[in-house]
């Protein structure tokens, strides 16, 4: 318990103009993590004063990036590996973690020796009423979502990837840094367990369960649209963006 509880893990969650009531249910959930956190906050541009008042470290950047928070989740994940942290976890504004999540991530990475270690998800409608009963587990090869993400400062080499990638890749960002973690061979485990709690913003949920989507629910077109982009990248921008180095200069 002692080696458990010494780990320092820091939570990194960008927001943009999510309502208080989201943002605070948000902060909460990390606040009663069984493994304590450093919850890191960080403004897109739009800072909520309130915050700073909270126990939190709250990053103030001054303009918004338009790149579905990449820019905030590197400064906030840098200046996290920055202040010694061990690892980082990922949380966005709009989802919440269950209270055992960085604890049972913690434990993963020390029974594997994994650097990245990842949950499942459970689904929930915008007002936070369960969509999908038993949520999505995962196999932790597929698709990991960010706020599912923990990541060992042994792999931090990573984290500076939410920023090297173009920003209309935003929408499939998850899937290219865990295509990154998965092109440089990073140790993984996962946990099988869904200890995060996702609100769901996209048509296709719905649709699963048989319910008529939000009016402002999100299509698949800007997903297709961000595959598309990744798909006409040149082969040597893919290979620095997932290997870390040029494709006609591997690492020695």
């Amino acid at each position: 318990m002692h080696e458990r509880s010494a780990m320092r893990v820091a939570v990194i969650t960008p927001y943009y103009r999510e309502p208080l009531d989201v943002l605070r249910a948000c902060h909460e959930s990390v606040a009663r993590q069984t493994h304590p956190c450093r919850h890191y906050m960080v403004a897109d541009g739009y800072p909520v004063p309130v915050i700073s008042t909270w126990p939190v470290e709250h990053l103030q950047l001054p303009r918004p990036h338009n790149d579905v928070g990449n820019a905030a989740r590197c400064i906030g994940a840098m200046a996290a590996a920055g202040d010694g942290v061990d690892a980082v976890a990922f949380l966005d504004a709009d989802n919440w973690y269950h209270d055992d999540h960085v604890g049972s991530l913690v434990a993963l990475h020390q029974r594997t020796g994994a650097l990245v270690c990842t949950s499942g998800r459970n689904i929930h409608r915008a007002d936070g009423s369960v969509l999908i009963a038993g949520g999505e587990a995962g196999d932790g090869e597929t698709h990991t979502d960010t706020s599912c993400l923990w990541i060992h400062r042994r792999a931090f080499e990573v984290l500076s990837l939410w920023t090297a990638m173009p920003p209309a890749l935003g929408a499939i960002g998850d899937r290219v840094i865990w295509a990154a973690i998965m092109a440089r061979k990073i140790p993984r485990a996962h946990s099988g367990r869904s200890t995060m709690a996702y609100r769901s913003q996209y048509a296709a949920h719905y649709i699963t369960c048989g319910e008529t989507p939000p009016e402002n629910a999100k299509t698949s077109e800007s997903l297709i649209s961000a595959f598309r982009l990744w798909e006409e990248l040149p082969a040597a921008t893919k290979t620095l963006i997932l290997r870390g180095y040029e494709a006609s200069q591997p690492p020695a």
